[in-house]
């Protein structure tokens, strides 16, 4: 998968919502093809760690979605705290592959420095790495060992000055928020194409209960005219 099919990868935060159906899914389509059907229609989705984590489907995921489509897993701070549970995670994201377009690392203010380092360096072996501060204010210590990995912040669309989004090769954008209008949608999509690069993947994914599906194919039809 490269920029140079997708300027900007737009998808949602999860795929499994049954407010969907009849909207989106038909009430005949049994639940384990909606992956399936989903990829059919948007090329990338945010997986939040419930959904994958101690799952044993993984394997099959891949044999669902075509082969241009990709997996963001979330990391949330209770399993990235814990080594044992961070490397059993790690192992688990082995069975995407090349599926796998990254990972994002959920931390709060005081997690250790140096085992922030560390699971950083045992992942970006693997997958790119995006941090989500999930609204904290980290700490200037935390900050440079960001800045030295070369890892950008996730962007919720409405900060301004993010200049980490200009850090490696993934940058992530999560809108939590529903309802969003055609101006604003259409800033935040320009501020993920300005970061999108030759070498760099820009993200944007819509979270929800659910995602709007509406937020999401207007985001689709901006970024096509832009």
């Amino acid at each position: 998968m490269s920029v140079d099919t997708h300027r900007v990868l737009i998808g949602a935060c999860d795929w499994n919502h049954p407010v969907w159906i009849n909207d989106f899914y038909s009430e005949e389509l049994p639940e384990e093809w909606q992956l399936g059907f989903y990829s059919n229609e948007f090329p990338v989705v945010y997986v939040p760690a419930a959904r994958w984590i101690n799952n044993d489907d993984l394997p099959e995921w891949n044999d669902e979605v075509s082969d241009t489509f990709r997996f963001i897993l979330e990391i949330p701070y209770d399993i990235l705290i814990d080594e044992s549970r961070f490397t059993s995670a790690l192992e688990q994201t082995k069975n995407l592959g090349e599926f796998c377009l990254g990972l994002v690392f959920q931390i709060k203010q005081n997690i250790a420095v140096s085992l922030l380092q560390k699971h950083l360096n045992l992942a970006k072996a693997m997958v790119p790495v995006c941090i989500d501060k999930c609204g904290t204010l980290l700490s200037d210590e935390l900050s440079d060992v960001l800045k030295q990995e070369n890892i950008s912040e996730v962007w919720d669309g409405r900060s301004e000055n993010n200049e980490s989004l200009n850090r490696g090769s993934l940058v992530v954008t999560l809108i939590e928020q529903e309802n969003i209008d055609m101006v604003a949608l259409r800033k935040i999509i320009e501020g993920c194409l300005s970061v999108s690069t030759e070498n760099r993947v820009s993200v944007l994914c819509f979270g929800g209960t659910p995602p709007s599906l509406e937020v999401l194919r207007n985001a689709d039809i901006i970024l096509n005219l832009l």
